[in-house]
């Protein structure tokens, strides 16, 4: 391995550690949610959501083009390649996670 690849590796692991403390914060934001109240939404509250919604939709579409690629990459390309993809997958699904986040907290503030 090239020390490019060494350097894509280990911000893949330190990505990854990011990513699965921000989806144990979603968890426990979608929980906090679930146990609440009824929640009134008004219309520029449910437009945001909305939008986030979508946001959310594309980027999660993306995250799942680049997780594909990189299974090619695994089977046919390099180590390097891998790296890069599975970089992007792991900031694709960070964003996604940040629109959850934002969107639970906005639900949880009404």
């Amino acid at each position: 391995m090239s020390t490019l690849e060494i350097i894509a590796l280990f911000s893949l692991i330190l990505l990854m550690g990011y990513n699965i403390r921000l989806g144990l914060m979603v968890k426990k934001l979608r929980d906090k949610l679930s146990k609440g109240k009824e929640i009134e939404l008004t219309e520029s509250t449910n437009k945001e959501i909305i939008d986030a919604i979508k946001t959310r939709k594309k980027w999660t579409i993306l995250s799942q083009c680049l997780f594909w690629i990189s299974i090619v990459m695994m089977l046919y390309g390099s180590m390097g390649l891998l790296i890069y993809f599975l970089d992007l997958y792991t900031i694709a699904v960070i964003y996604i996670n940040l629109v959850n986040r934002k969107v639970f907290t906005e639900l949880i503030k009404l």
